[in-house]
């Protein structure tokens, strides 16, 4: 059996943010570096994240010699999230053979307010991405941004960087409430991804605020309690808006890939959704004529990483619906102990089974050229 992480990350270079401080100020995404504790991401002048936090898999938070790859900044990562070629003997050293890449720095760019920083910084992160894949295209899968919720700049950098080879693109998890994804406005960006055939996925820690749309007594998915427990709640709310509006009754080619929020609450959610479609049916779009739980199941899929509750289950969620990933290379990763947790997590699944949820429903999502791998 061979396995695919469809929820690993890169760590954007410097380029990522190269001259755009000088372009638009102090608004703009801006890598510093603080003596003694490392390199930081700025955005609007405020310290939003260590780089060194996002690349030390295989580390424990909290000991010295994790503090000091931290402090050292790119420095401290581990070898393969700086050098590409590298990574493929890392995706080997944890018995996998390819991963799907999302942001990690860039996620904190969707929540900048300015739409013009916001376009040139993803077009610099997705032509920065096409560059990090080259050792291996099928194996080194970067995911590109767009700059939601400006539609036009969104359909002219999808079909620019989707042209150049990007092979899917990351959108918030959580749209501003006035220009949510039920808005008809967004019609224009879901033709063009529709007719790419390129997945888009919501991830979690991203928003069009930092917030992610969550209440403000909640806190932030990355820092409180309530806020990361209830971060699915985030896109729980997307995937509503997608569905009762119509849009995926619209656009039935559309494939949108839920990532890092688990998927334990996801049974329940479709059960429940079914419900209170039948209790409120007039919330529902013309257009819908089917059960949501059933738009779901053609055209939503969600990652798991050791999400024991989601593999038990795993029939309510759909084994077609289920990808799994490592995380690599986010302190909480399991790499390099990926088929210790597999085994664990998936004690008793038939094999069958666990094909689909660690191998072919990626191979299918991503058309992926197995030759290559």
């Amino acid at each position: 059996m061979q396995f695919y992480s469809c929820d690993s990350h890169v760590v954007e270079g410097r380029a990522v943010f190269d001259g755009l401080a000088e372009r638009f100020g102090e608004g703009a995404p801006t890598i510093k570096m603080e003596p003694g504790e490392g390199e930081f991401l700025y955005i609007a002048g405020q310290r939003r994240v260590a780089v060194g936090r996002f690349g030390i898999a295989g580390n424990t938070l909290g000991t010295p010699e994790t503090n000091a790859k931290i402090a050292a900044g790119y420095d401290g990562l581990n070898p393969g999230v700086v050098d590409s070629t590298k990574r493929l003997a890392e995706q080997d050293q944890d018995g996998i053979r390819g991963e799907v890449m999302y942001p990690s720095l860039s996620m904190f760019t969707f929540a900048v307010e300015d739409p013009a920083i916001k376009a040139a910084a993803f077009r610099q992160h997705n032509d920065w991405i096409l560059d990090y894949c080259k050792p291996n295209r099928d194996r080194l899968i970067g995911i590109g941004c767009l700059p939601v919720p400006d539609v036009d700049a969104c359909v002219a950098e999808a079909k620019r960087a989707g042209e150049l080879g990007v092979r899917g693109f990351a959108i918030p998890s959580h749209a501003p409430i006035d220009q949510s994804y039920a808005d008809p406005m967004y019609d224009p960006l879901w033709a063009v991804l529709e007719d790419m055939q390129l997945p888009v996925t919501m991830h979690i820690f991203t928003g069009t605020s930092f917030d992610c749309g969550l209440p403000e007594h909640w806190g932030t998915p990355g820092g409180t309690l309530k806020g990361y427990t209830l971060s699915h709640t985030s896109v729980a709310n997307s995937i509503m808006d997608l569905i009762a509006s119509g849009v995926v009754a619209r656009f039935p080619g559309l494939k949108f890939v839920c990532a890092e929020f688990e998927t334990g609450w996801v049974a329940h959610f479709k059960q429940r959704l079914d419900h209170a479609a039948y209790r409120t049916p007039w919330e529902l779009a013309d257009e819908v004529t089917m059960k949501p739980s059933q738009y779901f199941d053609r055209n939503f899929w969600v990652t798991f990483e050791d999400d024991a509750q989601g593999i038990a289950t795993r029939h309510d969620i759909g084994i077609g619906n289920l990808v799994w990933g490592n995380d690599y290379p986010h302190h909480d990763s399991i790499w390099p102990n990926s088929m210790k947790t597999l085994e664990d997590v998936l004690a008793g699944v038939p094999d069958a089974e666990r094909q689909a949820m660690v191998w072919d429903n990626v191979m299918d999502l991503y058309s992926i050229n197995q030759a290559n791998l």
